[in-house]
């Protein structure tokens, strides 16, 4: 971990004293070796002539395939294949999951813009799973409202999974629990203010959670520390959240941001319903023998939770903007496609480095935390834990932590590998705590890791990307899901 820290002082530094060499013409780069460096030239060498070329090596075997593909126009043409209708405001395409076990999926996603109305924007999602679960998912929102700057949005989820569990808070000891969940929900928002970058909105959900035993025995949990009675464990319950959600954002692009702030300030109250009860005969089937039913312990089982997340983007370079141009992204592209020796000696001289990916680069910082309050201690249902995973993000593990309370930060450098393909390195630190006011350095954790990302300035579609915790482990993320909420 102290060596990832020396690695990221030096990045940052290095990646900030650049710019001030970029403004130096050619021939002032060329003359370093013969004439003295400045001071900053002097701290800047090693991030040109290795830090740099280092992270374009690392991405090299993910950008390189991606871009053939753009170069030779396969990903217009796949997009072509799956747009549909006279507008061109369809979309229809597969969608899977190829990681071994009971997770591989395959699905199917339609996307239509328009639908009924003017701005209004429809989604269905399936997918089936190789243990014969499967999920569905369905959206719809629509823009101006009435007439009116008002949003609105109505979904419909449902979640089918034989392989679903819970952990314990503030361990990763993780129990066997299948899981059908059903949430419907309704969502208003609005702008406050005329530039339209500060937005509330509101709304509420009916989640219905019914959990069962799985087939495996030795994973069921029955203890005091865990109650199944006031957890809910194995069992059906109702959640019907109420939330307001307050978020300023003035980023330059949604998916390819290089500028600006965004922060959101999301709570809700959870009321929550008694539990369903087990009966004496399913437990017996489990091994738990009990003289009869079981039922809800009779606590307060509602809590409210809170997310709360800012980013700060930083653009580093002279251009005018951090996306490439269709001309400078063919340039770009022999950074990763020009690999004869002699094309490797003359692209990748320090001044073209400074001429080119130097002037596209940008630091994403994200600060993020979740906390839930009960009721009544130790009330609150199993699925009420804000999770510290991949996706809060702490790329770098498989698994994951519960707790009451998360705290997270993450520092991404990006820079273009083409006009769709950004080269990415991060590090990211983040706690776990069973409360508010204390937080331990023992439940202190860290990943980082390396790859690319895929998207449009307006639409995001996939990333490639390699995580490690420590010098520990390794995760593949292929996913469509971007990095930050």
């Amino acid at each position: 971990m102290e060596m990832m820290r020396l690695v990221t002082l030096l990045v940052l530094v290095g990646v900030l004293s650049v710019p001030a060499l970029a403004k130096k013409s050619d021939e002032a780069v060329q003359d370093t070796s013969s004439g003295s460096m400045s001071f900053t030239e002097v701290i800047a060498w090693p991030f040109i002539h290795v830090i740099q070329p280092f992270f374009s090596s690392l991405v090299y075997p993910i950008a390189a395939p991606l871009h053939y593909a753009i170069e030779n126009g396969v990903a217009d043409k796949a997009v072509d294949l799956i747009t549909f209708g006279e507008k061109r405001n369809i979309f229809i395409y597969p969608v899977f999951n190829l990681k071994p076990g009971s997770s591989t999926m395959i699905g199917l996603c339609y996307r239509h813009r328009n639908l009924f109305y003017q701005n209004d924007y429809a989604v269905f999602e399936g997918h089936y799973y190789a243990n014969s679960d499967f999920d569905v998912k369905m959206r719809y929102s629509k823009q101006s409202l009435f007439g009116k700057k008002l949003y609105g949005l109505v979904n419909l989820n449902i979640y089918m999974d034989r392989d679903n569990g819970f952990t314990l808070p503030v361990t990763k000891e993780s129990f066997k629990q299948a899981d059908t969940t059903i949430n419907a929900g309704l969502r208003f928002g609005f702008p406050i203010t005329e530039s339209r970058n500060l937005n509330f909105s509101f709304g509420s959900e009916l989640v219905y959670h019914l959990a069962d035993f799985t087939d495996t025995k030795d994973s069921v949990l029955d203890h005091p520390k865990f109650p199944i009675e006031d957890r809910g464990l194995y069992q059906g319950h109702f959640e019907i959240p109420f939330y307001v959600n307050l978020v300023f954002d003035n980023l330059d692009f949604p998916y390819a941001p290089s500028k600006g702030q965004r922060l959101s300030l999301s709570a809700s109250y959870v009321l929550t319903s008694h539990y369903s009860g087990i009966t004496a005969d399913d437990m017996s089937i489990v091994g738990l023998h009990r003289s009869s039913a079981l039922k809800d312990g009779g606590k307060n089982h509602d809590y409210v939770s809170v997310d709360a997340f800012y980013q700060i983007y930083f653009f580093i370079g002279r251009a005018d903007k951090y996306v490439l141009s269709a001309k400078e992204g063919r340039k770009t592209r022999k950074f990763y496609t020009d690999f004869s020796l002699n094309e490797v000696l003359r692209v990748w001289r320090p001044e073209n480095l400074v001429e080119t990916l130097f002037e596209h680069r940008v630091f994403a910082f994200q600060l993020r935390f979740q906390g839930m309050w009960e009721m009544e201690k130790g009330g609150a249902p199993y699925s009420a834990f804000p999770s510290l995973n991949a996706r809060f993000p702490l790329r770098g593990y498989t698994g994951a932590w519960v707790a009451p309370f998360v705290l997270g930060l993450s520092t991404e450098y990006r820079w273009p590998v083409d006009r769709l393909v950004d080269g990415v390195v991060f590090n990211e630190y983040a706690m776990i705590s069973d409360k508010i006011n204390s937080w331990s350095k023992d439940h202190l954790y860290n990943s980082w890791g390396f790859g690319v990302r895929v998207r449009k300035p307006d639409m995001y579609l996939f990333r490639v990307q390699f995580a490690f915790h420590s010098w520990h482990g390794l995760s593949l993320i292929l996913t469509i899901a971007p990095e930050f909420r």
